[in-house]
């Protein structure tokens, strides 16, 4: 064993010191030196792991107070198998010095000093080499069922062999290594071994296998090296590359006898993936720590009462000795770090606000400075952020923090259920919060900082106030402004007003606009609840031009021309109050995919052959609620002429649902309109139409011509139908190509309809033809006058079939010369066809307007078709019977059969 020791002990003063004495061991290879800057001294990041537990291992003083000085040895502690460390490999020591001093009066200010340095070989401590380098190698101090209780000590004997007082144990403190400096009559720094280290209090409560590990320990240098601690895989026999001081000291006793003469200490062998030095009570006044962190590129950690100048890590104590959770003993102030500050999540030009539970008083623990004592105070003050956000803090630790302008780009946005949005993926913009804290009794920690990372970013636009830069408590008061600003995948908000400007808002791909007629939810936080949605108005064009993938939501658009405009816009979604095209459309939407609730919809536009809404090669969904009232779902008006539609549907190869509620349809050629583009279309159409009004559309206010071979379903239910010209109602005309399989479901209920009597209008008229199939159920409706039948209902040109579920409907007419039967069934419209019409007429009430031959029903079959009643009696006595006495007219071959008709699903 290497020892020193040239030691004079006294009773009042310290007059003798020890040196340090250092064997340099053969065979340490040298290592490439890191890249410079690598990791910068003010940096404070997290472990990349946690620290990695290698085993246990026992230090071993004795000869204390022996003339001859102190011995040192090291051991791995037996008795503790299964406990989870003791059957790990630890680590190989070799004693290399050590040596003793004290200072002050004993049984008053008496201090005993202690120091022993190993030299460390990376290897277990049986000597087999580890094939994996090491990293800032720390004995931590551990208890264990072995050690003197909540203590890392064990084996406290006096010179005689007797137990010393275990109420020494916890007064052992740990401290850097040092001499006697006879110059001051103090203790000096002993050269190169500062390894003391501390630790928050949680970094090291997850090793396992001890009774509590305290944050504090010593750790290894490069013994050949100062720019690295790192100690090499596969060492020679003889490479023990690194090396340790541990360093203690201990109050001297009154009585001479009762000093300790013999001590262990347990600590927990780790390896750590993260370099930092500690400045020790001992080196805050001339100590080198700055250095030492410079030639590492190492984080520094400090201690209540430093003076430190730089931006260390703020640990401010570390407990010694007590149960887990408690504090008995420890070295600094009355406040430690309970853990490293995790990053928070913000994002860009949002206030993140916090509570004190999520402050930053979460990541500190604040002891009594005696056992029993009261609690002091812990106050927080914020400085900003290293990026320049706004930091402002709560003397408990809460604090509202918005980003730098512009933070956060990069980020991919996605809308949620119920309008919430998340950002995600991108690289985070990397900020730091700025703070400092301070308890009650003095204790200081300044330039602290808590790593806070940007992602994503929202714009936000209030009118009511004055310009800003975009931020939540500086918002643009443009709505122009922010759309200059803002990128792709970012979030435009807009507060309640009207938002006038004289041209398009042109969105970016991945871009929301959310109102405040929606609260802003991002990333699980409720920033902003609901308000009054806001109205952006455009006076030189359309509202909004979409670019791909856009949300728009909480908010009303309204265009001088178009609404909203966009051609291969990918999915849209959104629920807004309101779409308005004062001379356009309201949507005009070609390729891609609508996922969009409105309140209402409103358009005006005269043009040839104009739309008020335009679906074109669309899928997904779109809802028009309405607001409760009738009429209060908008209005939808083109012109009369030939060519112009009110909405125009057509989705050719997508599925799209549409449920239209509560509107006027007023004043077009068509005022509904379903047309695929061709008998390839693959698309289908699911249609709802309920409470709404249709008024004056000349060729037909709803029209259905399915020509693809797709099954597409319709409910139209609850609606008025009220024409002046000679505009049909309801309108189905599905022509399928040859061998379609297609089956179309619909149901029209509890509708009424009172059309011209003057035309050739009919109020309800369905027809199936060449091929495929079609299942009604048509009930419930009220027709109070029409032009030439009241019902219609055609299967023809080929193989086609309808079943029609017809029930309790009322049609009448005022008498006109043009008027003809009320209800007409008609099975094939030229012979040799073999078409196939099923019918279910029970409860209706037909009434022929003219005098016979005309008929509340006229059922006409050519020959080669199939007439299908489902009654109990299939013939014209037999519908009558069932049908309120309704008179029945027969024409061509009818010869019908019985069987049961097929519903719509």
């Amino acid at each position: 064993m290497n020892r020193h020791a040239t030691i004079l002990l006294t009773m009042s003063a310290l007059l003798a010191s020890c040196a340090r004495h250092t064997a340099t061991m053969p065979g340490a290879a040298p290592e490439a030196a890191p890249a410079p800057g690598t990791t910068p001294v003010t940096a404070q990041p997290g472990r990349s792991q946690p620290v990695h537990p290698l085993g246990l291992v026992t230090v071993n003083f004795s000869g204390l107070t022996a003339p001859s000085g102190p011995e040192v040895s090291a051991s791995v502690p037996g008795g503790l198998t299964g406990s989870g460390l003791a059957d790990l490999g630890s680590i190989q020591l070799r004693a290399a010095s050590s040596g003793t001093f004290t200072t002050g009066t004993r049984g008053v200010d008496g201090v005993r000093y202690l120091y022993a340095t190993f030299l460390v070989r990376n290897a277990t401590a049986a000597g087999t080499a580890y094939t994996t380098p090491r990293q800032n190698l720390t004995l931590i101090a551990a208890s264990t069922p072995s050690t003197l209780v909540n203590t890392p000590f064990s084996s406290l004997k006096r010179f005689d062999g007797s137990d010393a007082d275990p109420t020494i144990a916890p007064l052992i403190q740990p401290t850097t290594g040092l001499t006697f400096d006879p110059r001051t009559g103090r203790p000096g720094l002993l050269s190169g071994a500062q390894d003391l280290q501390v630790y928050a209090e949680n970094e090291v409560a997850g090793i396992s296998g001890v009774t509590r590990a305290f944050p504090f320990g010593f750790v290894t240098r490069n013994r050949t090296r100062t720019d690295s601690r790192t100690l090499n895989a596969n060492p020679g026999s003889s490479a023990f590359d690194g090396v340790v001081t541990v360093a203690l000291k201990l109050p001297l006793q009154a009585n001479v006898a009762d000093d300790p003469y013999t001590f262990n200490m347990t600590f927990a062998v780790v390896d750590d993936s993260l370099t930092r030095v500690t400045e020790s009570p001992e080196e805050q006044v001339g100590g080198d720590v700055a250095a030492r962190a410079t030639a590492l590129g190492a984080q520094v950690a400090v201690l209540c009462g430093s003076t430190y100048s730089g931006t260390p890590l703020f640990i401010g104590s570390a407990t010694t000795a007590g149960a887990p959770g408690t504090r008995a003993a420890h070295i600094g102030g009355d406040v430690a770090l309970k853990s490293l500050p995790t990053a928070y999540a913000a994002t860009g030009n949002t206030t993140l606000s916090t509570n004190s539970a999520s402050g930053l008083g979460r990541f500190y623990s604040v002891y009594p400075p005696t056992p029993g004592g009261a609690t002091p105070t812990l106050t927080f003050t914020g400085n900003g952020s290293a990026r320049g956000g706004i930091l402002n803090m709560n003397a408990e630790g809460s604090f509202a923090f918005t980003s730098r302008v512009g933070d956060g780009a990069g980020a991919t946005l996605t809308r949620n259920a119920a309008d919430t949005f998340t950002f995600s993926g991108g690289t985070p913009t990397a900020d730091t919060l700025r703070y400092g804290l301070n308890t009650s009794t003095g204790c200081t920690g300044s330039n602290q900082a808590a790593p806070v990372n940007v992602n994503g970013r929202v714009w936000f636009v209030n009118g009511a106030g004055g310009s800003g830069d975009g931020r939540q408590s500086t918002p643009f008061n443009t709505v122009s402004a922010a759309q200059t600003a803002s990128g792709p995948n970012d979030l435009i908000y807009i507060a309640s007003g009207t938002y006038s400007q004289p041209t398009t808002f042109t969105l970016k791909n991945a871009q929301a606009t959310v109102g405040a007629g929606t609260a802003l939810t991002v990333n699980g936080s409720t920033l902003l609840t609901a308000a009054t949605a806001p109205l952006l108005q455009v006076t030189g064009g359309a509202g909004v031009t979409l670019a791909s993938n856009n949300t728009l939501t909480g908010l009303s658009v309204q265009g001088s021309t178009d609404g909203i405009t966009g051609t291969n816009f990918g999915t849209l979604n959104g629920t807004l109050t309101q779409v308005r095209a004062s001379n356009g459309l309201a949507l005009n939407l070609k390729n891609g995919t609508v996922n969009l609730t409105s309140t209402r919809l409103d358009a005006a536009n005269p043009a040839t052959n104009g739309r008020g809404v335009n679906l074109e090669q669309v899928g997904g969904t779109l809802t028009v609620t309405g607001s409760g009232s009738a009429g209060s779902g908008g209005t939808i008006q083109t012109a009369a002429s030939a060519g112009n539609i009110g909405i125009h549907l057509q989705p050719d190869t997508a599925n799209l649902t549409v449920n239209l509620n509560r509107m006027v349809v007023q004043q077009n050629h068509v005022g509904v309109q379903f047309t695929p583009f061709g008998t390839a279309s693959t698309g289908t159409l699911n249609l709802s139409v309920q409470d709404s009004s249709f008024q004056n559309n000349t060729a037909s206010s709803v029209y259905l011509n399915p020509t693809g071979n797709t099954s597409n379903t319709y409910l139209i239910r609850n609606n008025s139908f009220t024409h002046a010209g000679t505009g049909n109602g309801v309108t189905y005309e599905a022509q399928r190509p040859t061998g379609s399989t297609s089956v179309d479901h619909g149901r029209i209920q509890n509708n009424t309809l009172s059309l011209s009597t003057s035309g050739n209008a009919n109020p309800i008229d369905l027809a199936q033809r060449v091929a495929g199939s079609a299942r009604f159920e048509v009930s419930g409706n009220t027709i109070t006058s029409y032009g030439l039948y009241g019902m219609q209902f055609r299967t023809m040109d080929g193989a086609a079939r309808m079943d029609v579920i017809l029930t309790n409907n009322n049609v009448s007419s005022p008498a006109h010369p043009n008027n003809l039967d009320g209800i007409a069934l008609t099975s094939s419209t030229t012979s040799g066809q073999g078409n196939f019409l099923c019918v279910k007429p029970i409860g209706n009430t037909s009434v022929a307007p003219n005098p016979a031959p005309i008929s509340g029903f006229r059922l006409r079959q050519l020959l080669g078709s199939t007439f299908q009643i489902d009654t109990a009696a299939p013939s014209s006595a037999g519908v009558t019977a069932v049908n309120n006495g309704s008179t029945v007219q027969l024409s061509g071959t009818f010869a019908p059969v019985a069987g049961t008709c097929q519903a719509p699903n």
